[in-house]
């Protein structure tokens, strides 16, 4: 009974960190069975892409002021894109992914 109580704690405070666990400013998200969505950089600097429980970005990029961020749907498919690079998401897997500002 102790180790299922303790589980689940664990459990509830690793979904309630999702990305506040991750460093930096939160710029776009994308959740499963919703809209992509596609911003711009707000300053220049490194964008790091996360999914919802990582602690280290999946990819980060440089990108200057003004140039995209976000996530596109192409084909059925989510795609993640930070200035002239995209990459395949796996969302089925991980449900919410993240671009977040470093510091």
């Amino acid at each position: 009974m102790k180790r299922q109580f303790i589980a689940a704690m664990v459990a509830g405070l690793i979904w309630l960190g999702g990305c506040g666990a991750q460093p930096g400013k939160s710029i776009v998200k994308f959740e499963s069975g919703s809209p992509a969505r596609l911003t711009e950089a707000p300053a220049r600097g490194t964008y790091a892409l996360y999914s919802r429980f990582a602690a280290n970005p999946d990819v980060s990029y440089k990108l200057e002021k003004g140039e995209k961020v976000g996530f596109v749907e192409e084909d059925g498919k989510i795609y993640a894109v930070a200035g002239s690079h995209k990459d395949l998401l796996k969302v089925a897997t991980m449900g919410a992914y993240y671009w977040k500002q470093q510091e």
